[in-house]
């Protein structure tokens, strides 16, 4: 009887706690609430404390509890009684849920609240999500005052659970996008709607290469509905006016500015961008940011308007893929058919290995008539470039290029169509680029192919287009390039620069040197001394010349009337002796390992893009190779095929050794190379480091090449470690 009377005693303490906390807890939650209901009506007026600031920014870490408790206390409230043994344990239990929703509710209400009046945040943008954790506060603190009688009431039940799970999903989807950016919550439905694959030749530098990094990994935190630090990157204007701390970029500066100085801070510093935690742009991201900031920070130029040798347009040939090298759904045509159609004067092939599209040029006028394009459309599927140039192409040919679905390029420049029956061209929507130049065409009959979906440059000069239909058409149709040439007698013209032909750099042997221009009459003037062409000293390239050594031809062509070209350049390299096996003593940087030992060589030059897989990199140790031969040979000389890209830290060495001797035990030093270092960042270039030794008979070769320890205090990312890289190492006799 005395156990029986103590559990009794027990439970009516039990009991008579939990009722006073439920108590204590429901006028916690009913004046927070009215405070809530208060500091809305003036929240204008509000002027927070520091230690309430603390407690706002605490709203990111809470509000996940009155989510999983509400949506707890909806499930319960909707499980079946059956399912439970007592009837008490269920009203208990649900008791506690609601409660403990109601009070986490409204600290996150009133925290988020403190957090909104922070700088930085929109009004309009908060106000959906403010109102509506506003409302579930208000929801569960009425949902646990009259939970007996919503329990009696299925409907009202029915009702109170959807309002309250589709508050939670409208409240937490509007904070999201806050957070995270728009549309954050829904966007794994879309993830299939795709914006189609922009290709090389219709990139925009800021729109398809610059704008893509700050949303990824800067418009989180920086946008007009979050903007930390008064800074919004949504758009040219927000970009242009900066943040508190001020404008993002300044080329003035010796950092280039803001924007820069935090992205090369410590990631440790609170002002690092993004802050630790937030995934963090790559060297190649930062690079892209800091060329196009440098080259002006234009919003419009497209990326074939940039320098072939321009570093964005280099990391770009590795972004996009071109007409060339896009990826084709059709199928290849069949082989027979191209056999049949290949002629003399008629030239079909792939534009690239493997790939199905097909690239049509026709060479002979005198052969040409309406049958010859007729005779495609067997294979129209495939074709995706057409040159007509110089052709005598009528106004009917066109009914029949217009089938030619799949058209990515047409060149009609200087044929006989008139303009009539330009139309026939409005089905082909994969067009980008259509030549008219030459043609008597007028702005109206070409006007209508302005709206072709994928046309992004029209060549129109020597036309029947007036200057001012050019120049009004070109503000109007701001997302086509219009190529119109140059007009005027009083417009003086430079020169293209001249072509190298040869297209081995590594030489086996002597080979004649090819040079060549496309403008008749033009003097090709070469040195292989270093030093610029000039247009008296330099000599006259005749197409005699031959090139057999480590050497360096720079060309430039004159015209008389005419500007003369810029400088172009190719570095050729004697194979001299191949060595047998090469070693490397330490290994390269894992995301530059090009095809590791094998790199140096394999007889294949690489380019200035040092991403190209030809390249390896090294930075935190140097360059050590171990060069074996068959037998022993008379050497002189080691040469290293070398890339400079002083933007990238990729700087000449600060050291290169040459060691040698008859095994790699017993090597001896050869010779000890210091090469100049730059002063100024200057265009990415390939050098080659000659280092001359007394002739010796050596079996094994030993070379070091040590990257910068300290870059330079004029360049931006001062005090770092410097890169090396290379893609060959020649011995010479």
């Amino acid at each position: 009887m005395t156990r029986k009377r103590f559990a009794t005693a027990t439970q009516r303490i039990r009991t008579t706690f939990m009722h006073r906390w439920k108590i204590i807890l429901f006028n916690l939650a009913f004046a927070l609430n009215c405070l809530l209901v208060f500091l809305l009506v003036f929240e204008q007026q509000l002027k927070l404390p520091s230690w309430l600031q603390v407690a706002g920014r605490m709203h990111p870490l809470i509000l996940h509890f009155p989510i999983v408790l509400l949506v707890l206390a909806v499930f319960w409230e909707l499980l079946p009684q059956r399912l439970i043994r007592e009837q008490k344990t269920k009203i208990d239990v649900g008791d506690v849920l609601l409660l403990a929703a109601s009070v986490s509710a409204v600290f996150t209400s009133l925290f988020g609240l403190f957090l909104s009046r922070e700088k930085g945040y929109e009004p309009d943008v908060l106000l959906w999500h403010k109102w509506g954790g506003v409302i579930i506060s208000l929801l569960t603190l009425g949902w646990y005052s009259f939970r007996s009688k919503v329990r009696q009431v299925k409907s009202l039940l029915a009702a109170t659970t959807v309002v309250g799970l589709l508050l939670i999903v409208i409240t937490g989807h509007k904070g999201a996008d806050i957070t995270h950016g728009e549309n954050f919550l829904l966007a794994p439905l879309h993830s299939d709607e795709k914006e189609p694959a922009v290709l090389l030749e219709d990139a925009v530098v800021y729109s398809h290469m610059v704008r893509p990094i700050l949303e990824a990994k800067c418009m989180g935190c920086h946008n007009q509905k979050k903007a930390k630090g008064e800074l919004a990157m949504e758009n040219e204007a927000l970009l242009l006016k900066g943040g508190k701390d001020g404008v993002l970029w300044d080329t003035s500066a010796k950092d280039f500015g803001l924007l820069f100085q935090r992205l090369h801070l410590p990631l440790d510093n609170k002002k690092h961008m993004p802050p630790r935690g937030k995934p963090q742009l790559t060297d190649e991201e930062i690079e892209i940011l800091y060329r196009w900031v440098k080259n002006g920070a234009d919003w419009k130029k497209k990326v074939l308007d940039l320098p072939e040798t321009d570093s964005l347009r280099l990391l770009a040939a590795d972004r996009f893929q071109t007409v060339e090298t896009d990826d084709y759904a059709f199928p290849p045509a069949n082989d027979n058919e191209l056999k049949k159609l290949n002629t003399s004067y008629r030239v079909i092939a792939p534009l690239a290995a493997g790939s199905p599209a097909l690239g049509v040029e026709y060479f002979s006028a005198a052969n040409y008539n309406s049958a010859a394009v007729k005779d495609l459309l067997p294979i129209k599927e495939q074709i995706v470039s057409l040159n007509l140039n110089k052709m005598p192409v009528g106004d009917e040919d066109l009914k029949v290029i217009g089938q030619l679905k799949n058209l990515r390029k047409l060149n009609l420049a200087f044929t006989n169509i008139s303009g009539a029956t330009l139309t026939e061209l409005k089905g082909l929507e994969q067009l980008r680029q259509l030549s008219l130049a030459g043609t008597k065409v007028k702005w109206s009959q070409v006007q209508p192919l302005v709206s072709l979906p994928k046309l992004s440059r029209l060549y129109l000069w020597n036309t029947g287009i007036s200057e001012a239909e050019l120049k009004q058409a070109t503000a109007r149709f701001k997302h086509l390039s219009f190529e119109s040439g140059y007009k005027g007698d009083t417009v003086v013209l430079k020169l293209n620069p001249p072509q190298i032909e040869n297209e081995e750099q590594i030489l086996f042997e002597t080979a004649p040197l090819k040079l060549k221009h496309v403008v008749k009459g033009t003097t090709i003037r070469f040195t292989t001394d270093g030093t610029v062409p000039d247009s008296v000293h330099s000599p006259v390239f005749r197409g005699s010349e031959t090139i057999g050594k480590n050497v360096v031809v720079k060309a430039k062509a004159f015209k008389t009337g005419w500007i003369s070209s810029d400088v172009v350049e190719r570095t050729f390299y004697k194979a001299g002796v191949r060595p047998d096996s090469v070693q490397l003593v330490n290994a390269p940087n894992p995301q530059y390992k090009g095809e590791g030992a094998a790199t140096l060589m394999d007889a294949r030059k690489g380019d200035q893009n040092f991403r190209s897989g030809k390249w390896i990199g090294f930075q935190d140790k140097p360059l050590a190779a171990i060069l074996y031969l068959n037998h022993p040979v008379p050497l002189s000389s080691v040469t290293i095929s070398a890339l400079i890209d002083i933007g990238s830290s990729i700087m000449p060495p600060r050291l290169i050794e040459v060691w040698g001797g008859e095994d790699s035990l017993h090597l001896h030093l050869l010779k000890r190379f210091v090469p100049q270092q730059p002063v100024a960042e200057k265009p990415g270039s390939l050098q080659a480091f000659t280092v001359s030794f007394p002739p010796a008979m050596l079996e094994v070769v030993k070379v070091v090449v040590t990257p910068v320890e300290k870059l330079p205090a004029w360049h931006r990312s001062k005090g770092q470690r410097g890169w090396v890289f290379s893609d060959e190492i020649f011995l010479n006799e």
